[in-house]
């Protein structure tokens, strides 16, 4: 995880627990391979014309009570021309792991409102088979080659927000920006700043809560009627005030039982 969000998480997740008014509830566990083919039509704007868009979408999502995560299993090709030794490869599969859950992970959690109970949502880049998508990876990018996309990466365009941007195309997500794979045209949603929009340009894009909407629908399939909600991790500068906070509240409470348990025994 990003610096300081894993001790983030997990102090809330810690203090949640603590200051829970109820029992931790028996959740529905589950796990499936969602593989499908998301598409966009052709559309025009500006006078100039894209699309239309398809590619496949593989991955396992699971949920084990304690954590969700989804799992896609990435294999890398890599062009001749890199001239790239077995080690020198090695590297490239592990950095792009790296980075890719780097930014993904420790962004939100899924929090249960009825018994204040929280879960980490992860992603998973997994480096052996069976592959859910396989990457061609060339020094530059040709005449005749496409565009840097979900299966053609080039490692003069190669930035960690880039290859997370693809990522979230292995997830389902669409575009957000002209010229991309957008959805619902004439009216897509579009993003400045947003990781599959135009921030994907940079080092620090915005992670959407939508971008993890999929855990949340998740969640409501396996446990039908219960009340849960995305809620995104604290950033790492504002721990310390969010943990006095919570064990201010939680030495109230203890001192409430306190005083109650003194007051009856006269």
């Amino acid at each position: 995880m990003r610096d300081g969000r894993s001790f983030v998480t997990a102090a809330a997740l810690l203090l949640g627990a603590a200051l829970s008014p109820l029992s931790w509830a028996a959740y529905v566990t589950g796990s499936e391979f969602v593989n499908y083919q998301r598409s966009t039509a052709q559309y025009t704007s500006g006078g100039t014309t894209y699309g239309p868009y398809a590619w496949n979408v593989r991955y396992t999502r699971s949920f084990d009570g304690t954590r969700f995560s989804k799992d896609v299993q990435i294999g890398f090709d890599f062009d001749a021309g890199l001239g790239f030794t077995d080690a020198q490869k090695q590297d490239y599969r592990h950095a792009a792991e790296r980075q890719i859950e780097d930014m993904w992970n420790g962004r939100y959690y899924l929090e249960d409102l009825t018994t204040m109970t929280f879960f980490p949502l992860d992603v998973d880049v997994t480096l052996v088979g069976p592959l859910d998508q396989t990457v061609l990876v060339k020094a530059t990018q040709g005449a005749g080659d496409p565009g840097y996309d979900m299966l053609h990466w080039y490692t003069d365009q190669d930035t960690p927000s880039f290859q997370s941007h693809e990522f979230g195309h292995m997830l389902g997500l669409f575009d957000e920006y002209i010229g991309g794979a957008v959805n619902q045209f004439p009216d897509p949603l579009l993003s400045a700043d947003g990781l599959m929009g135009l921030g994907a340009r940079n080092a620090a894009p915005v992670m959407y809560e939508r971008y993890y909407q999929q855990y949340l629908d998740y969640m409501n399939l396996l446990n039908p009627g219960g009340r849960f909600a995305l809620v995104p991790v604290p950033e790492p500068a504002s721990l310390a005030l969010v943990a006095v906070a919570l064990l201010a509240l939680l030495w109230q409470r203890r001192g409430g039982r306190a005083a109650g348990l003194a007051g009856s025994t006269r």
